[in-house]
């Protein structure tokens, strides 16, 4: 005997994503984001160009918070993003993210997150 027919979906119907590597932790923490530097540093700002890359930090003093940094390890000012919780959980596990700085106008920063 076979069942049949009927309409709408079965559980045979369903199938898993497919595509891409891995799973779990790594891809919560392949994340690319364009967001502007909150609180930036004017002195640190002023300098900063297209196509800088900002190393991402995570500070824990005085208080947690992620930070873009230059190369020479300045502040240029503070990251907030609606992933920062995935941010912070990645970056206390090891994970590395950088910043591409897209615009500077006048005290406003437009940069790319993304892994290192």
């Amino acid at each position: 005997m076979s069942g049949g027919g009927g309409s709408g979906s079965s559980s045979d119907d369903w199938r898993a994503p497919t595509g891409g590597g891995g799973g779990g932790e790594n891809d919560k923490c392949a994340i690319v984001e364009l967001t502007a530097l909150n609180s930036p540093v004017a002195a640190v700002v002023s300098a900063l160009s297209v196509m800088d890359i900002l190393h991402i930090e995570l500070e824990t003093t005085p208080r947690k918070r992620v930070v873009a940094k230059t190369a020479a390890g300045l502040v240029a000012g503070a990251i907030t993003s609606p992933k920062l919780i995935d941010i912070i959980a990645c970056l206390e596990s090891g994970y590395s993210y950088e910043a591409e700085v897209k615009s500077v106008v006048g005290g406003r920063v437009d940069i790319e997150i993304r892994p290192a």
